[in-house]
């Protein structure tokens, strides 16, 4: 999976990020005005379209998931497939001819880093997304995207827990 999107992955996880957006879950306020969050937004669907889709209709892991014990939202491709994706850190031919390309790149790096940590926070303090496993030494952090109601959000954790070997949060 690492760096790939599966064939037929997270279509029903990126229609559930749509719920979140049409109710409001993943705005912010700016002035009098709700505002899309478009990092927030960007990262999200990215983590949703990269993992695993849960079955909603029967509140489980699809079965082909079950066999194998793989987490359904779990997602750990970290803030460069992101940032990848979205060409966040492309640079126009002059700055990549440029004798500064090295730094160029790092500080387009950094600031990438920075949005989509950003995201990441705005998102967990959103509830939409939770951090099970932090970042360590060659391994990226690894989040699942709560997109669910409450029912749906905590079957979701007992099955990635389980998958990954982790103890129940309280």
């Amino acid at each position: 999976m690492e760096g790939k999107t599966m064939e037929g992955m997270g279509y029903q996880n990126t229609q559930a990020v749509y719920d979140l957006n049409r109710a409001g879950r993943l705005a912010k306020k700016r002035g009098d005005n709700l505002s899309c969050y478009t990092t927030a937004q960007l990262a999200l669907g990215y983590m949703a379209i990269n993992t695993y889709d849960w079955d909603r209709a029967r509140n489980q892991p699809p079965e082909k998931l079950r066999k194998i014990n793989v987490p359904c939202r779990y997602y750990a491709l970290g803030w460069r497939a992101i940032a990848d994706a979205y060409g966040m850190v492309l640079l126009t031919p002059e700055q990549a001819m440029s004798a500064d390309a090295d730094k160029i790149m790092r500080k387009r790096e950094e600031t990438a880093k920075t949005n989509i940590s950003n995201a990441w926070l705005f998102l967990q303090g959103r509830g939409v997304i939770k951090k099970p496993e932090p970042a360590s030494l060659g391994k990226n952090a690894g989040f699942l995207l709560l997109l669910g109601d409450d029912e749906e959000n905590r079957a979701v954790e007992r099955w990635a827990r389980q998958c990954l070997g982790l103890p129940m949060s309280r």
